[in-house]
């Protein structure tokens, strides 16, 4: 098992990968996935993003962007997507540490990790403050007529 930079041949995996999530996390929120936007997403994203491969597969991803603080321009790491598939799921921590290690070394200090309220949020929670994470916002959404 290997961690790495995402490429652009993980493309496909990555869309397995985030068809799974889809169905677990983001199926109840009646999101759609549009194929076109993925693939653009995925194109921005792969730079700054990372593979958990394991016997040539892509059975894990984080991906992420680099963005600036809105107020202050500050560098900060935002992920857009940190899962698993089931049986690797213990091996997702390796993922994390080697992006907040990566970010360090570009001299990135600030990471904002998402977390879907239908997920097991208070693992999640309690995972995150452990790690020195703090809740910073909570987004609401809602589908207009």
């Amino acid at each position: 098992m290997e961690i790495r930079k995402g490429l652009p041949q993980d493309y496909p995996s990555a869309m397995e990968l985030i068809a799974e999530f889809s169905e677990e996390a983001l199926a109840e929120y009646g999101t759609y996935l549009d194929p076109d936007r993925l693939k653009e997403t995925f194109d921005s994203a792969y730079p700054t993003s990372f593979a958990l491969v394991h016997e040539d597969k892509v059975v894990g991803i984080l991906a992420g962007r680099i963005g600036n603080d809105i107020c202050s321009k500050r560098p900060v790491y935002e992920e857009l997507v940190w899962f698993m598939t089931k049986k690797f799921r213990r091996h997702g921590m390796k993922l994390l540490n080697h992006a907040e290690g990566w970010c360090r070394d570009k001299h990135i200090s600030r990471i904002t990790m998402c977390c879907m309220h239908n997920s097991v949020t208070e693992k999640l929670w309690a995972l995150y403050t452990k790690m020195g994470y703090r809740p910073m916002e909570t987004r609401f959404i809602k589908e207009l007529d």
